[in-house]
């Protein structure tokens, strides 16, 4: 085997490790906790979540383009150009997020968990791409894994070895240190590179048109990002801790479907899709586009089926009646996702030609209908509302692109 074919097999597996790590944790702690807890885990992982895209303000696409084609001895000089950036987001966001607490919506207890866990998440993602985008790719890799895998698979084995640490707290302090360690590993690398580069200036006028460019972006991943966080706080105000535990295992089981479908189908044909609209290959953008359809939903359905199969063993498994009750949530979320999968497709056909308003525009809509349809449908029908509706927004946004996808291909020569 190549140097280079190790390299791409052992990203490929160490992300992969990732995943799974992740979607196994999230398993034993709905076997070695109380719905509750899981619900309140839920609620956290979520929020932060959300934070990161605000703090972050999606700067890294163009920070990290930049340095992809800059002089390696300016590197640090941007780097600490995207800290400014994220220190003034700190000073706005950090404020305004302690509404969240103030109205009651997370109890004042996980208050410092959160704003801990948020900055040094935050620093290891934004390192993470750092050091993609300086071609270190099996480092950062390794650096993700440290973040978002091995201590989920501590939190399990320790969890299994003895009963006193199935708490929350304890997961939430072996999130704490994988981070912790993911920041100081990637720090130690980029710790060797020229510095001489950090006694120029700032550099506002970058900055701010970095600004200018990521803030479309924010928009709209603040948008979708936002169905999959206030989906939670609907679903806690509507019917308490004790449903939202199962919902966030559902929840989890149909994310994955989406993460084994990024991983498998979308970055190989995304490559392609945008070759060909740069070529301006007309009959090569139709062909990967059908095949691209054919793949997102063979494969999205095959998953989805097998989700349906296995859910009540593995349900049975975990012994707990909280989340036998609320399994039609889980068929709601399944045909969510599929819907939402099916929305790829002319997603990834209009972003390879720039055609970003409709997407802007259609991911906006859908939160905006999302929140407002969820919060007074849950208040009539019950929670079983809330993925009902959300099966409708992602209708929406699937009918909004594809409709813009059809007047792209219109202004096409028609295919051969």
């Amino acid at each position: 085997m190549s140097h280079a074919s190790f390299i791409r097999l052992a990203n490929v597996s160490l992300r992969g490790l990732t995943l799974l790590s992740k979607f196994v944790l999230l398993f034993f702690l709905a076997k070695f906790l109380q719905a509750a807890d899981v619900g309140m885990y839920g609620l956290l992982t979520a929020s932060i979540g959300y934070a990161l895209y605000a703090i972050g303000l999606e700067f890294y696409n163009f920070a990290c383009r930049e340095m992809i084609g800059a002089n390696r001895r300016n590197w640090l000089a941007m780097i600490r150009d995207q800290v400014v950036v994220y220190s003034l987001m700190y000073l706005a966001v950090l404020p305004l997020s302690l509404i969240i607490f103030a109205k009651g919506w997370l109890p004042w207890e996980y208050a410092i968990w959160v704003y801990v866990l948020l900055f040094f998440e935050h620093m290891a993602q934004e390192l993470n791409r750092i050091l993609v985008a300086l071609s270190e790719q099996l480092l950062a890799s390794f650096v993700l894994f440290m973040r978002s895998g091995i201590w989920c698979l501590a939190v399990v084995g320790i969890m299994w070895l003895w009963p006193e640490f199935r708490t929350l707290t304890f997961c939430l302090a072996s999130w704490l240190v994988g981070a912790i360690i993911a920041c100081a590993i990637a720090i130690k690398k980029l710790n060797t590179y020229d510095k001489s580069s950090l006694a120029k200036a700032i550099d506002w006028k970058w900055i701010k048109l970095g600004i200018k460019v990521a803030l479309p972006l924010l928009g709209a991943s603040l948008a979708l990002r936002g169905i999959f966080t206030f989906d939670r706080y609907l679903v806690e105000g509507a019917s308490g801790l004790e449903v939202l535990g199962p919902y966030v295992l559902f929840v989890g089981i149909v994310t994955a479907i989406l993460s084994f479908l990024d991983a498998g189908v979308v970055v190989f044909f995304y490559p392609k899709l945008v070759a060909a609209a740069k070529a301006h290959d007309e009959v090569a953008f139709r062909l990967d586009m059908k095949r691209l359809a054919l793949n997102v939903m063979a494969v999205t359905l095959v998953l989805a089926f097998v989700c349906v199969l296995t859910v009540k063993p593995v349900i049975s498994w975990l012994n707990n009646p909280a989340y036998e009750g609320q399994l039609p949530m889980l068929y709601w979320l399944l045909l969510a996702i599929i819907i939402y999968a099916a929305s790829l497709i002319p997603h990834l056909g209009l972003y390879a030609f720039s055609y970003d308003s409709p997407l802007y525009r259609s991911q906006i809509v859908a939160c905006i209908f999302f929140v407002i349809g969820a919060y007074f449908g849950s208040q009539i029908y019950g929670v079983m509302a809330i993925p009902q509706v959300m099966c409708a927004a992602f209708f929406i946004m699937l009918l909004w692109k594809a409709i813009a996808f059809h007047r792209m291909l219109k202004l096409m020569h028609p295919a051969p």
